[in-house]
């Protein structure tokens, strides 16, 4: 999707319909989301940025704690590039 803000628009019902997390911040082309697991109830923040000025969703997944999160934040950032891709 070559418009990062119409990228963020179809990517907030993804990100709502995802189990145990919730928006916590929307606005001007900006999301966070926080992402708690199953078991342990960890919390990850999810940021997504649409940067219009280089044409690029940009997007962040992260552990608050941790040393690893054994492939958690990238596969949650794979899910949503590929509910992009069609």
């Amino acid at each position: 999707m070559a418009d990062p803000q119409a990228a963020l628009a179809a990517l907030l019902p993804v990100i709502e319909a995802t189990p145990r997390t919730e928006v916590v911040e929307q606005g001007n082309g900006y999301l966070h989301a926080t992402a708690t697991s199953a078991f342990f109830g960890f919390v990850d923040d999810l940021e997504l940025y649409a940067d219009a000025e280089h044409g690029v969703l940009q997007a962040r997944s992260v552990s608050r704690v941790g040393d690893s999160d054994l492939g958690v934040n990238s596969h949650r950032l794979e899910t949503l590039r590929q509910s992009l891709a069609g």
